[in-house]
């Protein structure tokens, strides 16, 4: 039986939303609006003086208490209502440490904020933070490394591997073919921001298919990349004070044609047979256009012999399998990954990298960091099919011991 108290697939009105549905026309706008300003607020924020730093956490904890005092806000110490698991493993660990924490419940509505008190529930300082409880001093960030373009310039700067790359606005994108051209197909297109593989249309084999895909991509954000296609599974390192904590490894859900059956049929007789705790594929608009891009149809008979992926959706939520494996992973990969957190000198980073064979030799394969997520979900180093979880969580409150 699966254990319930776990991420599940959600359901989304958009297949290429994957299960984290947004409003497309909002993050439009966000993506418009804030690239075009946040190199100009970084500059600001990097050079402001602490005591500036410090009154904006205290504007944020002020504005909860005003909330608090005039019953637009309350506070609750449920559990299940955490808003992401991101955070219930970050609550669960308060509690493990005798860390009073509640959750911020604005207007009536959970939100992803949360209270807590370091030093105890009597004379403790109260904290406001959104899902992971990074202390303020140590939130400044030279660039936006959420930015897929800022952070492929940065490293290559530095020799850390990356795929070859192309940014370029939706709006103004024009001759296809051109961008096609820069870079050895397949290919990926994105949006410059944004996580969790939202409008991400990969296996683009075709000047035809960039178009569609950018059309794809284009309804989150005008800022785009497009990048080479990487061959290998998904993994998020993750660090925390720039050690290395957990590494965690998802892949892509497939099949293997017995020449007889079809595609169809494939997909339906793996799902009989998927492990426990592992979602059915999810066949919707997406997949079809990810295996058509492949040259199949869902009713084609997959050639005997020919494994195929099905999505770029990776783990055990879209079919997929996962592990948690930090003791495993060849320390080859340890230096680099180390230098490219120095690189970004946040507390808290989550390496996306695609890499064949995290057990082999980094330097015999071709492998590379994809993006870089500020504010990572450490959930994933908890709820993986294989190894041994890693406490994340506990590291980041450690933080406030020093």
């Amino acid at each position: 039986m699966k254990n319930k108290v776990e991420p599940s697939r959600q359901k989304s009105p958009c297949p290429y939303c994957g299960d984290a549905p947004v409003s497309h026309n909002l993050f439009y706008f966000v993506n418009l609006i804030s690239m075009t300003l946040d190199s100009h607020m970084n500059k600001v924020t990097r050079h402001a003086p602490d005591f500036l730093k410090s009154f904006a956490d205290w504007l944020m904890s002020g504005f909860f208490e005003i909330f608090l005092l005039f019953g637009f806000a309350k506070l609750s110490e449920d559990l299940s209502l955490a808003k992401t698991f991101r955070s219930r493993v970050v609550w669960e660990e308060a509690q493990r440490r005798g860390i009073p924490m509640d959750q911020i419940i604005l207007f009536g509505r959970p939100i992803d904020h949360y209270r807590a008190k370091i030093g105890g529930q009597l004379k403790g300082k109260a904290i406001y933070f959104n899902s992971l409880p990074i202390p303020s001093h140590l939130l400044s960030m030279q660039k936006d490394w959420d930015d897929k373009f800022v952070l492929k310039k940065e490293l290559s700067k530095k020799n850390i591997p990356i795929p070859n790359y192309v940014d370029f606005s939706s709006i103004f994108s024009g001759n296809f073919s051109k961008i096609f051209s820069k870079l050895q197909s397949p290919i990926i297109v994105k949006p410059r921001s944004g996580s969790r593989g939202r409008h991400t249309v990969t296996n683009i084999q075709s000047p035809e298919q960039l178009e569609a895909g950018i059309r794809v991509a284009g309804k989150l954000s005008p800022f785009l990349i497009a990048e080479e296609h990487l061959e290998g599974d998904v993994c998020r390192a993750t660090f925390v004070s720039g050690k290395l904590m957990g590494f965690y490894r998802g892949s892509v859900p497939s099949v293997t044609g017995d020449g007889k059956k079809t595609l169809r049929e494939l997909i339906l007789q793996k799902d009989e047979k998927r492990p426990d705790r592992v979602e059915k594929v999810l066949v919707n608009k997406e997949l079809e256009d990810f295996v058509l891009r492949s040259g199949f149809g869902l009713d084609d008979v997959l050639p005997e012999g020919l494994k195929l992926s099905l999505s770029h959706r990776t783990g055990r939520l879209f079919g997929g399998v996962t592990r948690e494996m930090l003791d495993e992973l060849h320390p080859s990969f340890l230096p680099v990954l180390t230098e490219a957190a120095r690189i970004v000198d946040i507390p808290v980073i989550g390496f996306d990298c695609i890499v064949p064979n995290p057990e082999q030799n980094a330097g015999e394969q071709k492998w590379g960091i994809i993006e870089c997520n500020t504010l990572p979900y450490i959930d994933l180093h908890y709820y993986a099919l294989e190894g041994k979880p890693k406490n994340i969580a506990g590291a980041i409150w450690d933080m406030w011991a020093r």
